[in-house]
C-alpha cells in the first residue's frame, strides 16, 4: 500500500492525499492558519481508526451470522494534562446477548489500524531533497 501526501506552499495548508485510484484532501481549520476545506489530520486519523473498527465488526458478524444492524465508533480526545487521552465508545446495533458482546469488544481491538496504534513498531524516515527548478 501507497499513501503520497503533497503540498504545494501558494495552497496553504491544503494537503491532496492520493492512495491507488482515490484522492482525497487534508487542510487545517481557520483558526489554525488554514482554509477549512477539508478534514484535519486528527479528522483523517480518527475517522480512518473508526472506520477500521466498524469494517472488523462486521466483517466478524457476517461470519458468525450474527444479527448486526449497524455500528458507529465515536472518539473523544482529552488534551487536558501532559498525556493526551482518547475515548472511544463504540455503539452497536442489534440483537446480541452478553457473551457476543463481550467477544465484540474483544475483536473491536483486533482492527488493523488499532493494532498499529496500541503495538510497537519501527518507523523508517527518509528525507529526499530535489534542487528547486529556478
Amino acid at each position: 500500500m501507497t499513501v503520497t501526501v503533497t503540498t504545494l506552499p501558494k495552497e496553504g495548508f491544503r494537503q491532496t492525499i492520493t492512495s491507488g485510484p482515490h484522492t482525497f484532501f487534508s487542510d487545517l481549520p481557520a483558526e489554525k492558519g488554514g482554509q477549512d476545506t477539508a478534514a484535519d489530520p486528527h479528522q483523517l486519523f480518527y475517522a480512518g481508526w473508526g472506520a477500521c473498527t466498524n469494517m472488523t465488526l462486521q466483517l466478524y458478524c457476517r461470519k458468525k451470522g450474527w444479527p448486526l444492524q449497524s455500528v458507529s465508533t465515536h472518539f473523544e480526545e482529552d488534551k487536558q494534562g501532559s498525556k493526551p487521552s482518547i475515548r472511544k465508545r463504540i455503539e452497536i446495533k442489534g440483537n446480541f446477548d452478553e457473551a457476543q458482546l463481550s467477544r465484540l469488544k474483544q475483536i473491536a481491538e483486533k482492527c488493523p489500524v488499532n493494532r498499529l496504534i496500541v503495538n510497537p513498531k519501527q518507523i523508517q524516515v527518509d528525507l529526499v531533497h530535489q534542487d528547486s527548478d529556478a
